[in-house]
Formats: structure tokens, C-alpha cells, sequence
């Protein structure tokens, strides 16, 4: 948890985005966000572990902004899976969708700007989890360096 105020906030149907420095938090304690996700509370999201965004534009179903991070499982069914995906956070209308574009904007320019670093830690950890598939390194030391490699 950190103690700042985030840059930006966004409220969505199934929680809430909270953008900081270096990461972006997806809040679930809102009430669509219990009702969606339960007790999920929230998830800190490291810039340098996402590998994309993508951005939904609402229509006749809801929009949607989904982050696929290294070693994730997000939903890819679209729509009415990404209300239940842990990483995505979904939305009704254009105003909602012009702000959760700006939060795109934002993390793509922070990620190209420091993207040699981002590049290096997305890379050790691939080499990790290779090593980790052939047996050479286990799976509680492969979360470990993960870890320490995401936090800083």
C-alpha cells in the first residue's frame, strides 16, 4: 500500500483504476466491484511487468482496459469475460473511455521512456520461467526472483 495520492482515478462497472508513479492499482472496494470480483480487494500492477493494454470502445457492450502482465492469465473472450477477469476493469460510457485512454497513454509513455530496464526485467523473467519449465530452477525460486525483479 503506499500512502500518495494517485495521479489519476478512474471508476469503473466492476472497480476502480488508480494510477501512480510506476504502477497502476485495480481496486475492487467499490459495491459493482464486490458484486463482480468478491473479495479481491486490491492488485498493484508494476509498469515494467506489463506486456500490453488493451482498450475496448463501449457499443452495444461494455468497454473494457486489460492488462496483460508476464505470467498472466487474463481473459481473452472478449467482453463479458473481462468482467470477471482480474486484470481488466470495464465501462459503460465515452466519457469513461476517453479517461481510461488517457491512463493508456500514460503507462505506454512511462513504459517507452525506461524501456531498456523494462526490457532487461521482462527478459530475465522469461529466462527464469524457461529455466524454471526445464527443472533447473523451482518454481518457489523462479516467484522469488519474479518478485524482487517487480518491486524494484
Amino acid at each position: 500500500m503506499t500512502d500518495n495520492k494517485p495521479i489519476m482515478e478512474f471508476k469503473g462497472r466492476n472497480g476502480k483504476i488508480e494510477l501512480y508513479g510506476n504502477f497502476v492499482r485495480l481496486n475492487r472496494k467499490t459495491t459493482m466491484g464486490f458484486l463482480m470480483q468478491g473479495l479481491k480487494g486490491e492488485k498493484d500492477i508494476y509498469f515494467r511487468s506489463i506486456t500490453s493494454i488493451q482498450i475496448k470502445k463501449p457499443g452495444f457492450v461494455v468497454g473494457y482496459l486489460q492488462f496483460s502482465i508476464l505470467g498472466g492469465n487474463e481473459s481473452r473472450k472478449g467482453a463479458f469475460d473481462s468482467l470477471e477477469d482480474e486484470n481488466t476493469i470495464s465501462f459503460a460510457n465515452k466519457r469513461e473511455y476517453i479517461k481510461a485512454l488517457e491512463i493508456k497513454k500514460y503507462i505506454e509513455e512511462k513504459i517507452n521512456s525506461g524501456s531498456s530496464e523494462v526490457k532487461s526485467d521482462a527478459d530475465e523473467i522469461e529466462k527464469l520461467y524457461s529455466l524454471m519449465e526445464k527443472g533447473i530452477v523451482t518454481k518457489e525460486e523462479f516467484e522469488r526472483r519474479k518478485k524482487e525483479l517487480l518491486s524494484k
